[in-house]
């Protein structure tokens, strides 16, 4: 619906967007920033603009911003152009254009991940490079992003849930006929935040057991949505890591649900006579298909 004229100069403000007005605000947060310090961030290193509903806001840097009239008629768009201009030391620390694309892309995957019922687009020097429509399921999306740049057949995944009173898990899982030789496939989110967490992504393993062969992994990606107040995602700057109350909870029930409900696959009894009849060739052409 966009951000009404009289706000606008506020949102650069530091604080001035916080989600918090009391102190114990912090143990029931439910939404994905709460400081109110990105936008307030932003625009010290950078000319920052907000158009929203026929205004357009602008701060450069430090200076004081300025309002005109003008710009998104509907809804509210963010561009922040010149970053670092005024650090100069940070600025030729900035990687390659394509590295810096790379990593902005990866970001925006990350938080597209866990909304399925928003609509994301990425663009790259004006160009539409990666469209996300919303979706019915979590799964789809899921599903939408893991089959970007990988030749993964949607078919090979299965999608796990279990709820309580105090925690939901929903994973899409890969059935153990597919998995890699590291980790990065694992993906763990809490309360629709992506985390770093290696005791969840250890979970995960436990879960496959015996069904994965020796040093391999699967391509997992856990969602948790657990109570607020057993939640702390205050330990680090960008919030990648997080302190769980029920950790050792949240283990068990991920590693039992994968386990439990995870298909498993039965290999196909061939009689002696069958088998005499197969053909070497084509025995070698299955296996390489």
């Amino acid at each position: 619906c966009g951000i009404e004229k009289d706000d606008l100069p506020l949102t650069t403000q530091p604080h001035a967007t916080s989600k918090i007005s009391q102190l114990d605000d912090l143990y029931h947060l439910n939404t994905m920033g709460f400081r109110g310090e990105a936008l307030y961030s932003i625009s010290s290193v950078s000319k920052l603009s907000i158009s929203s509903n026929g205004w357009t806001y602008t701060a450069d840097c430090t200076t004081d911003g300025d309002l005109t009239k003008g710009g998104c008629e509907r809804g509210t768009r963010i561009t922040s152009e010149e970053l670092f201009k005024n650090l100069p030391v940070r600025r030729s620390f900035l990687k390659r254009e394509a590295s810096e694309a790379q990593l902005i892309k990866n970001t925006f995957i990350s938080k597209a991940m866990a909304f399925e019922n928003i609509h994301f687009k990425y663009y790259q020097d004006g160009a539409l490079k990666l469209d996300l429509p919303k979706r019915n399921t979590l799964m789809d999306r899921v599903l939408d992003i893991l089959t970007i740049d990988q030749k993964l057949m949607r078919s090979d995944f299965v999608f796990l849930e279990s709820e309580n009173s105090i925690y939901k898990i929903r994973i899409v899982a890969s059935l153990p006929s597919l998995h890699r030789s590291d980790r990065s496939g694992i993906k763990i989110y809490v309360n629709s935040r992506a985390v770093d967490e290696y005791s969840l992504c250890q979970a995960v393993s436990y879960g496959y057991g015996e069904a994965l062969p020796g040093g391999a992994f699967p391509y997992t990606v856990v969602f948790v949505d657990e109570d607020p107040e057993l939640v702390d995602f205050n330990i680090h700057p960008a919030k990648k890591e997080v302190k769980i109350r029920n950790r050792a909870e949240i283990h068990h029930a991920i590693s039992s649900l994968i386990h439990e409900k995870l298909p498993k696959s039965i290999p196909t009894i061939v009689s002696a006579d069958e088998q005499m009849e197969l053909q070497p060739a084509a025995s070698k052409k299955v296996l390489f298909e």
